[in-house]
């Protein structure tokens, strides 16, 4: 299943091979989807090639091939207060976290997401406001709802929440060869975190969706 993020980068080269005729370079796709970096685009890239969505010659600047016509990625009402949706799921956004696991008591809602199911998946959820932008890259930006499943382990290259030094962090969860453990960033400018025994590491969660509020 795509994400959000996912779809839409897929719709933009779909859009962009349609009406030039051939297919848009890592620039032309960045610029159209906000994304200032070609590593950030290639980011996506991959995944969708990884998912089956389009192939890549890498060595073309625009060797890219549609694997079919995506379909428009559906648009949920977000921190919606009705029951318009009665499918859809409740997920409660956390204010803070602590000891290691996201205060889930009632008093700490800061609000309530209503997510169509088919973006929050299953397991039991919660979500998060993000601060900064070490994850720009990746299309998480200073601001937006991260939704996110509860597990105490990931497996490498998939986003997480993790508790490091007392703070919770989104990042790319990532084991190195030698077996030690790195979360890192998708923006050049930030350091990733070497997770060593002076700085342990929790993982409260992997991220499944990002929630954005584009007016109002």
């Amino acid at each position: 299943m795509l994400t959000i993020r996912e779809k839409e980068i897929l719709a933009i080269v779909h859009r962009l091979t349609g009406e030039r005729g051939f297919p848009p370079t890592l620039r032309e796709i960045g610029a159209a989807a906000g994304i200032k970096s070609t590593n950030g685009v290639r980011y996506f890239l991959d995944r969708l090639e990884a998912k089956g969505c389009l192939r890549r010659n890498q060595g073309l600047s625009r060797g890219i091939e549609m694997a079919h016509a995506p379909t428009a990625p559906a648009r949920p009402a977000l921190l919606a207060r009705d029951a318009a949706a009665p499918a859809a799921v409740r997920i409660p956004i956390v204010g803070r976290v602590a000891a290691g696991h996201p205060v889930l008591s009632e008093e700490n809602f800061e609000d309530t997401l209503l997510l169509d199911p088919a973006f929050a998946g299953a397991g039991r959820l919660f979500a998060l406001k993000v601060r900064g932008d070490s994850m720009k890259d990746a299309g998480i930006l200073e601001g937006d709802t991260v939704v996110v499943r509860e597990q105490r382990e990931a497996r490498s290259g998939e986003i997480v929440v993790a508790l490091v030094d007392g703070e919770a962090t989104v990042k790319t969860y990532r084991v190195r060869r030698s077996g030690g453990v790195v979360l890192e960033p998708a923006n050049p400018a930030f350091e990733p975190i070497e997770i060593s025994e002076r700085k342990p590491l929790s993982v409260l969660g992997k991220v499944v969706s990002v929630m954005r509020r584009v007016s109002g």
